[in-house]
């Protein structure tokens, strides 16, 4: 009986050795984390130039995901839609929901936001730490427009259009960038 006791004891002592965390051992995982943690702050802050310097070379395009019209129900967009700006001109690729209060009887099936033109003024605006605005105005055929983008350092995009003979509308999406 006794060895069967010594062996029980020595089994268990063992097994609390194996099982104890050395100190050690907590200082390489807070090191990890640590390291992970820079790691992140450094994309972070990669991701945030990038932006800033597309925005300030005006080079960047923009996917659509989601519409809130004025006077209807807000809805996910099902196809690809988008706004590039290049240098001083605007390829704006979006649909529109909202009152016409003048028509283009000519492109009667063609959305109103569906054009390329140039841009007559650009300005950008640090509005927040982590938050940039754009004001850009344009016009196609039909209307004058102001283009009020917002875009955040993770890459979140909201933009707000408003029209002369329009209801504003807005969009959010994400900027693309070209790693």
């Amino acid at each position: 009986m006794k060895p069967l006791l010594k062996i029980t004891a020595i089994v268990c002592c063992l097994a609390a050795c194996a099982t104890a965390k050395t100190p050690e051992l907590k200082v390489a995982k807070s090191q990890q984390k640590a390291v992970k943690a820079q790691q992140k702050t450094a994309e972070k802050q990669r991701k945030s130039a990038q932006i800033l310097d597309s925005l300030h070379n005006r080079t960047y395009t923009i996917a659509f995901d989601y519409v809130i019209p004025r006077k209807m129900q807000p809805r996910f967009l099902t196809s690809d839609y988008s706004v590039r700006v290049h240098g001083d001109s605007i390829d704006s690729s979006l649909p529109y929901f909202g009152v016409a209060y003048r028509a283009d009887p000519e492109n009667r099936n063609r959305s109103p936001l569906d054009f390329k033109s140039a841009i007559s003024s650009y300005e950008t605006d640090q509005v927040k730490k982590n938050k940039m605005r754009v004001k850009l105005k344009t016009r196609n055929k039909m209307d004058f427009l102001s283009y009020y983008l917002d875009i955040f350092t993770n890459g979140s995009v909201t933009l707000n259009v408003i029209a002369t003979d329009r209801e504003s509308v807005s969009f959010t999406g994400n900027l693309i960038l070209n790693d």
